[in-house]
Order: structure tokens, then C-alpha cells, then sequence
């Protein structure tokens, strides 16, 4: 699945954990390439991780810092 940069989505945060690429799309704008559809979040507010990812806001979400 390919997201724009500025969504905050278990796939452009900095604890998750699953594969992903940062990329530029035809226009050169950011964008990331999340290849996982499942993975952990390392969060240590987290008292058990979440295994799967999720479209939806996090309070904790910190934005992965490959995508600034």
C-alpha cells in the first residue's frame, strides 16, 4: 500500500514495526511504500502490542523519521 507522508497511520510511525520504504511519486512529492499489512508496535505506553496494522489515528503516533 502506498501513503501519503502525512497521515498518521500505524504504517508512518516510527514504532512500527514492519517493512516499508520511503519514495517519491511521479509528481516528486513523499510518499511511503508500506509492505507489511501486519506488524508490532513497539510503543512503550503500550501495555500489550497491537499485531495488526490499523488506518486510524494514534495519540502516540510519531511520525518515522526516514519520511522528513
Amino acid at each position: 500500500m502506498r501513503s501519503k507522508t502525512d497521515r498518521k497511520i500505524c504504517g508512518t510511525c516510527e514504532y512500527w514495526t514492519g517493512e516499508r520504504n520511503p519514495v517519491f511519486d511521479r509528481q516528486g512529492k513523499p510518499k511511503v511504500d508500506i509492505l507489511d499489512e501486519i506488524a508490532f508496535c513497539q510503543h512503550p505506553f503500550f501495555e500489550a502490542p497491537r499485531e495488526k496494522r490499523k488506518d486510524q489515528n494514534c495519540v502516540h503516533h510519531s511520525k518515522w523519521t526516514e519520511l522528513l
